[in-house]
């Protein structure tokens, strides 16, 4: 199988300390794109500045921007491999595509451990949601699922699930080795990844308001994971606070 690949997308941030007209002429030496095209770019934001590559070479590219100021993010690229459903057989784009899913678009925010994840040990059925099998947690409901987001930890070399809950600030977070899908009805596949998107798509049919961020949503219909390229309290305060101010009352 082929690995998956990636494009490098320069967002519209600048790194704390580095002036946004010094970023510009940087990237125009590195790229070598002339000023108006580069400052475009970064005005723009999420423009694809390397398609298709994999992810060692993307985050080399990355790493290289980095020394600019420049921010950028790896998303999965637009030639996924097929996803693969249940029962081994090529799985058809309907198959996510129907489903009835929010996807919200989180800003950037400083990183708050009050939205740091909690570590669940397994994930499990429970009747009418499932179970992360910590004492201190009671089954959660499908309907009670505010968000699931998928992502890859590159140097760990592992994909975790998060799972944000109705009225709680902090994610659930597990190795998504350690879901057992045998035990939710339709969600063993021939891999870990085609495994979980099907373990996804089983959540959202039992949640027809179930939302996921952007690259959770490629995922779904049948991207590979994103790699996470910042720390991982910084993205589920993203995650965190995009969740609060959706669901805040508005002040009558």
């Amino acid at each position: 199988m082929s690995p998956p690949l990636y494009d490098v997308i320069l967002t519209d941030q600048i790194a704390p300390g580095y002036d946004r007209q010094a970023v510009v002429a940087a990237l125009v030496r590195l790229l070598g794109q002339d000023e108006r095209q580069i400052a475009d770019l970064i005005q723009s934001g999420n423009q694809t500045i390397k398609s298709n590559v994999d992810a060692r070479t993307g985050q080399e590219y990355i790493r290289s921007l980095a020394h600019t100021g420049a921010i950028c993010r790896l998303v999965p690229g637009r030639h996924p491999a097929t996803p693969v459903a249940a029962d081994g057989n090529p799985q058809t784009a309907s198959d996510a595509t129907d489903l009835n899913i929010r996807v919200i678009s989180p800003r950037p925010q400083p990183a708050d451990v009050a939205f740091a994840p909690i570590q669940a040990n397994r994930i499990t059925p429970a009747p009418g949601g499932i179970d992360v099998n910590r004492i201190d947690t009671p089954p959660i409901a499908y309907d009670a699922i505010a968000l699931l987001a998928a992502y890859e930890d590159h140097e760990a070399e592992k994909i975790y699930v998060l799972i944000f809950q109705n009225g709680a600030q902090r994610p659930y977070q597990c190795d998504a080795n350690r879901i057992v899908f045998n035990d939710f009805p339709d969600t063993k596949a021939t891999s870990v990844i085609a495994s979980l998107r099907l373990f996804f798509q089983m959540v959202a049919r039992h949640h027809p308001a179930l939302r996921v961020d952007p690259p959770t949503a490629g995922f779904l219909v049948g991207r590979p994971p994103a790699i996470l390229e910042m720390d991982r309290v910084k993205y589920t305060t993203m995650l965190g606070k995009t969740l609060a101010a959706l669901t805040a009352k508005p002040v009558v």
